[in-house]
């Protein structure tokens, strides 16, 4: 079975998410509106993970007390993740001390109640790493890596996931990072509806994905397939 690991579901038309259907699909949000979006459209699909949190893009228009907002949807409701979730020095570098007392919350919380990290980390990879170690947090994914190349051996001898973007069939930092990530530590998305180059990313574009990394490592497409999917049960038990 096909995953988009991380996907922003609630951007795209009724009819849209009827055509993804049979796909597993981990539905990120960005603040506590679309949290709560996310959560009710798991009741209408079933094949929906909700991942709920604030966007680091966002720390500097929600007050911190949403943070205690959020904690309480995860007490009540079946979330088993964060996201997305982190740090960014690249495009959001002004609110970086803010992201951080943000960020700290939700390490706390995912430490708390054992749930996944959907981290967005540009520009503060080695950072969000350490971070992340420090509190001892053990389900973690880093969405559409393009960290140092170098840093990825320590991630996944922590046990962190890497996923890969629909884009890798554009972005040569993606096909690197696709070439370096052990299999199996290893996830596909599509940061749907998000678009790079001129290309609208959506889950439709997951099976292209699996295909170029099968060739971009010289396997069969089914082992990229089933190893994702067995990562994504792991990451997600």
């Amino acid at each position: 079975m096909l995953v988009d690991s991380h996907v922003h579901l609630y951007e795209f038309s009724n009819d849209e998410l009827g055509s993804f259907n049979g796909m597993i699909l981990v539905s990120v949000a960005e603040d506590v509106k679309t949290s709560m979006i996310v959560l009710n459209l798991t009741e209408g699909f079933g094949s929906i993970n909700p991942c709920i949190g604030i966007h680091p893009w966002n720390v500097d228009k929600v007050p911190f007390s949403d943070v205690a907002v959020i904690e309480k949807l995860v007490k009540d409701n079946d979330v088993r993740c964060l996201g997305e979730v982190g740090l960014d020095l690249r495009f959001v570098p002004n609110t970086i001390d803010k992201q951080r007392r943000f960020f700290s919350e939700f390490l706390r919380m995912a430490k708390e109640y054992d749930l996944v990290l959907n981290i967005h980390s540009p520009g503060t990879w080695r950072e969000v790493f350490e971070m992340i170690t420090k509190a001892d947090v053990n389900r973690v994914m880093f969405h559409w890596y393009t960290g140092p190349l170098d840093l990825i051996r320590d991630l996944t001898e922590q046990g962190y996931y890497i996923s890969v973007n629909a884009a890798v069939k554009v972005q040569e930092k993606s096909r690197k990072v696709a070439e370096t990530v052990p299999l199996r530590f290893m996830l596909t998305e599509s940061d749907g509806p998000y678009e790079y180059r001129g290309i609208r990313l959506t889950p439709l574009m997951i099976r292209d994905t699996v295909n170029e990394i099968a060739k971009i490592k010289g396997i069969d497409v089914e082992t990229v397939e089933d190893s994702v999917y067995f990562n994504y049960t792991k990451l997600f038990r």
